[in-house]
């Protein structure tokens, strides 16, 4: 992904800047940037140590090393760029089922009596790899949503996944040893076994 390199210097997290400045400096991402923080194991989010403590105090107090302090900032710049990046072509953007992936859906979708619902695509903070993939189907359509369609199954992606999710195949697999929804992304650097968290 080249979201590091879209982002500019001035509005980069890094890890000299004070934990409280990091919320203030991204409000629409706060939400999110404290559960980055809470999983990763630095809870100064919601304490007195937010308003004067670094995020390197923060993280290394923790008893976290400098590698560990790296790949947070890297985490966390990459879950702020999306405050000011936007699809500017959507019809460049791309998700694709395969057909076992469809013929489930539609399976899951008649077993729920939710045939004409959404199925939203997600991309969500956590997991084993620092994202997940979530699946829901859904009745809620938003203005900021790309919407798709492939085979009859109506797609929904919100602007704030898309960007880690084009290019993306769902695939669905049924064998011994695993089951369920499996996400090819091109955007990811690594992969979880499991196939639904990612970095």
């Amino acid at each position: 992904m080249q979201q590091e390199t879209i982002q500019s210097d001035s509005a980069k997290i890094t890890k000299d800047m004070v934990i409280a400045d990091i919320l203030s400096l991204y409000p629409n991402k706060a939400m999110l940037i404290s559960e980055i923080l809470m999983d990763f194991g630095v809870h100064c989010v919601g304490c007195g140590a937010s308003g004067f403590e670094t995020l390197e105090e923060g993280v290394l107090s923790h008893g976290f090393t400098e590698q560990e302090l790296d790949q947070l900032v890297i985490d966390l710049n990459k879950a702020v760029v999306l405050e000011t990046l936007e699809i500017k072509n959507i019809e460049d953007f791309s998700l694709t089922l395969t057909d076992k992936a469809v013929k489930k859906l539609r399976e899951i979708m008649k077993e729920e009596n939710k045939e004409n619902s959404y199925l939203r695509a997600n991309v969500l903070a956590g997991g084993c790899s620092g994202y997940s993939y979530d699946l829901e189907l859904s009745e809620e359509k938003t203005k900021e949503d790309i919407e798709l369609e492939q085979n009859g199954v109506k797609i929904l992606v919100s602007q704030e996944s898309a960007e880690y999710l084009n290019g993306t195949k769902i695939d669905f697999i049924d064998s011994l040893n695993e089951s369920g929804f499996k996400f090819s992304n091109p955007n990811a650097t690594k992969e979880c076994g499991c196939g639904k968290s990612f970095s």
